[in-house]
């Protein structure tokens, strides 16, 4: 790599526009390069909302495995939902004190997706929500395989 090259990344990352998700910017982990991504907020299709992703790759580009299992996450989103609705319920009552109304989107937003491998199996990943209320929450519920388990929120 040249000094200019180099002086130019610690500056400013490499970003470039995907069809599918929009604006990605690179997140270069040079002394591991095995941990760099890409990250963006793709305006989610069910939703028309931005939500934050980030997808393994290099300077060429996001791993095709993390790219088909974000593109298949619009048609699994009812089913995540569903999933995923106890489980915002009860940090609701236990945060705020409030019961979920039958309209989610009342009380919160999602927030993002992450997977950790798209090839494991079992399949690790989260799905994260954000209230939209006087007092902010982040609700990040962990899954393995279709399974929901304990949220962790930040407050």
């Amino acid at each position: 790599m040249n000094i200019f090259k180099s002086l130019k990344q610690l500056f400013t990352s490499p970003t470039m526009e995907d069809p599918d998700f929009g604006r990605l910017t690179f997140i270069d982990i040079s002394k591991h390069p095995e941990r760099s991504y890409w990250e963006a907020e793709w305006v989610f299709p069910p939703t028309g909302t931005p939500v934050g992703i980030c997808l393994d790759g290099d300077e060429s580009g996001p791993r095709p495995d993390y790219r088909e299992w974000y593109l298949q996450l619009p048609s699994r989103y009812p089913r995540i939902l569903e999933q995923a609705r106890p489980v915002v319920a009860k940090e609701l009552t236990f945060w705020l004190d409030q019961t979920m109304p039958d309209d989610v989107y009342q009380l919160v937003k999602i927030a993002g997706f992450s997977v950790k491998d798209p090839r494991a199996e079992p399949i690790e990943w989260d799905v994260a929500f954000e209230t939209i209320g006087e007092k902010w929450l982040y609700i990040n519920i962990p899954f393995v395989g279709d399974e929901p388990g304990e949220a962790v929120v930040d407050t």
